[in-house]
């Protein structure tokens, strides 16, 4: 394979990747708050993407009155910095979990957070620490347990990594995300970020949709 057909596959898997990423952290969004309160999408499958982006920037404004209201509002950071994660701004979306951290390091999903902006940013052993965290704090956290996974992968560690995803499994056995991770890594040992494909991500953004136009 020459190095021009090399590169677009890496350009095409770490797209598929952070779309996953984003996936993950959306879903934990909509799982702690009234998804209609995100933002009102019109039903437009031509935009979602623009939609999308729109709703998760509404998100942040929403989040951003209520820390200017309240400083001290974990709950208000962690919903900013998992917007931020969703419209890949893993940067900014770590600052604002530190702050979710600093003000309550007890919240599970501040750090499972924090875990899927470093994976963004490839840190994985970082990502890893991150997600450790998030188990401490709650052993039954599957998307923990399946960001673990993900980290593992990354570096190349597939033992690691599928004992993460039966971890998610045994905890969450319809965890539809940790079943497909498995079952790619075991059978083909392609990695699950890279055996995803486009009509995944079609499905996938189908989804956020449907759940944010209640």
């Amino acid at each position: 394979m020459n190095k021009t057909k090399c590169d677009k596959s890496s350009r095409k898997h770490t797209i598929i990747k952070v779309l996953e990423i984003t996936a993950m952290a959306f879903l934990i969004l909509v799982s702690i708050a009234d998804a209609t309160q995100i933002a009102d999408v019109p039903n437009s499958s031509s935009n979602n993407q623009d939609h999308l982006s729109k709703a998760y920037e509404n998100e942040i404004k929403t989040q951003d009155t209520a820390i200017e209201i309240n400083p001290q509002d974990a709950e208000a950071w962690k919903n900013k910095g998992l917007a931020l994660v969703i419209l890949q701004k893993p940067e900014e979306a770590i600052k604002a979990f530190d702050k979710a951290i600093e003000i309550n390091p007890q919240n599970s999903d501040v750090w499972t957070g924090e875990g899927l902006a470093l994976i963004e940013l490839n840190k994985y052993d970082e990502a890893i620490k991150a997600f450790d965290e998030a188990i401490e704090i709650n052993p039954q956290n599957s998307d923990a347990w399946d960001g673990k996974g993900l980290a593992f992968e990354a570096l190349n560690k597939p033992e690691e990594a599928i004992k993460a995803y039966d971890k998610a499994i045994e905890i969450n056995p319809q965890d539809s995300r940790a079943l497909k991770y498995k079952k790619t890594l075991t059978n083909t040992e392609q990695p699950a970020i890279e055996a995803l494909n486009n009509q995944h991500i079609k499905v996938m953004y189908n989804q956020h949709i449907k759940i944010l136009n209640g």
